[in-house]
């Protein structure tokens, strides 16, 4: 298997970063994740890298250059990462791991890159940033998308920018953890009495035939999958509305579902122990899956 780093094609197990980059000693960075559908291709890359590029903003990477000097091979020139230059990498690492038989994922990450000491301030602004990007075959969740899922629900406990991607994730792999060892398939979380977004996924529900997902915030990730399915919801005829869920409501939800890269529309038909109506996908998720396997196929 390929993977890029730092302006070179190398195989995987000779990947290798300093031990003083600020991703493995801060999480000082951002990633995305781009699913790939044959035979249409990479569904909504250019939005994906555009909230990369939002993220490398926000955190005031300047992704000045993607290789040191004397380097060869890069994808990038010596002022700036282009994401237009990342496309053209993921593309070309799908070939070189022939993955464009079948579904697949394409991981980037951008750091701040490497300085010693470490320090909690910004290094130098000669400080190259570290570019990785790998690409994967991916399954499908088929029987949680036809069956439905349970879902935990925590307290919201990270921080207030949260519409940042960043790759500081422990607070979404101890709740994911948590799931797991309790057989769901998802931790949701609820900040001051209200549902945020999931560890890897948005929330949405149906309350008297609408359906409502919280709004754009600094507390939930823009999710690329949420704004398709909100766009298609609004062609399609269903009623949609962005307002917050309380977990108060809980208990009278018609029907709910969380939304990502990975999980497409995904039925919820349980949340901790308490059933969604008859513990079945609703009515209104089948035909939100239906619209969105629709556009992404183009059927």
């Amino acid at each position: 298997m390929w993977t890029y780093l730092n302006g070179s094609y190398v195989p995987q197990e000779q990947a290798m970063i300093s031990p003083f980059d600020r991703g493995f000693l801060f999480s000082d960075g951002v990633y995305d994740v781009v699913r790939y559908y044959p035979p249409r291709g990479f569904f909504q890359k250019e939005a994906h890298l555009r909230r990369l590029q939002y993220g490398l903003e926000q955190l005031r990477i300047s992704a000045r250059g993607g290789v040191p000097a004397g380097r060869q091979g890069s994808a990038f020139g010596r002022e700036k990462v282009d994401v237009a230059q990342i496309d053209h990498v993921i593309e070309e690492l799908m070939i070189r791991n022939e993955h464009t038989g079948a579904q697949a994922i394409a991981y980037v990450q951008v750091t701040r890159g490497s300085n010693i000491p470490r320090q909690h301030f910004f290094p130098p602004p000669s400080t190259l940033p570290t570019v990785f990007i790998t690409t994967n075959p991916f399954k499908p969740h088929t029987e949680e998308m036809e069956k439905g899922v349970r879902v935990l629900l925590e307290d919201d406990i990270r921080w207030s920018r949260c519409d940042i991607k960043t790759i500081a994730l422990i607070p979404n792999v101890l709740s994911r953890q948590r799931a797991v060892e309790a057989g769901a398939c998802e931790t949701i979380w609820s900040r001051d009495g209200l549902i945020t977004e999931g560890t890897h996924t948005n929330f949405c529900a149906v309350m008297d035939g609408t359906l409502i997902t919280p709004p754009r915030s600094s507390v939930i990730l823009t999710g690329i999958t949420r704004q398709v399915v909100l766009d298609l919801c609004k062609t399609s005829g269903i009623p949609v509305r962005e307002a917050q869920i309380e977990k108060a409501d809980i208990p009278s939800l018609a029907e709910c579902m969380i939304i990502g890269t990975t999980t497409e529309v995904t039925p919820v038909v349980r949340i901790n122990d308490a059933t969604i109506a008859d513990g079945r996908p609703g009515a209104l998720t089948r035909k939100i899956q239906r619209e969105l396997y629709n556009n992404i196929f183009g059927s």
